[in-house]
């Protein structure tokens, strides 16, 4: 849903369905609905649904085997596969290009944490980075807050002094 009067404002279906006049803020004008193409949706992305399922499930299995990896002590371990990401966990650590520097090893070890950080739980994950990853996104979480509080804050007091005329 979308309106027509205020800049840049969007209201999901679920939100909309749930109490169209949640999450509003100074909008209260009528919301028109926003036909929603499903094949545009895949027409953008280059992807179809049985392949999108397919990219899933491989990135679950990396996740699954970086995890496994992470905590495997064995140097002849069954997993074929244990080896290989261990090989690749190595490679993150030393390597001096990086991500920044454009090592795409790197950035796919890095998105395969970042993943699993956003997930987990465990304070004392074994799991390299996963403590600094997870800490790292608290204080982008804090950061967001602190910017959105500052917006809605600002925002109040422009609506408090454009209601009573100063």
């Amino acid at each position: 849903y979308h309106c027509n009067t205020c800049q840049d404002f969007d209201l999901c279906q679920d939100c909309f369905n749930k109490d169209p006049k949640t999450n509003r803020g100074a909008c209260t004008h009528e919301l028109q609905a926003i036909a929603v193409d499903p094949d545009a949706a895949k027409e953008r992305s280059g992807l179809s649904e049985q392949d999108r399922q397919q990219r899933q499930r491989n990135l679950l299995l990396h996740i699954q085997l970086i995890e496994h990896a992470s905590r495997c002590q064995s140097n002849s371990c069954s997993s074929t596969n244990c080896a290989k990401m261990k090989n690749y966990l190595k490679h993150a650590r030393i390597c001096r290009v990086k991500v920044q520097g454009g090592c795409r090893i790197c950035k796919r070890i890095w998105t395969l944490l970042r993943i699993h950080a956003q997930k987990c739980k465990d304070n004392k994950c074994p799991i390299p980075q996963c403590n600094a990853i997870r800490e790292k996104m608290r204080q982008l979480q804090k950061q967001q807050q602190a910017m959105d509080d500052r917006r809605r804050l600002e925002m109040n007091r422009h609506m408090r002094f454009s209601t009573t005329g100063g």
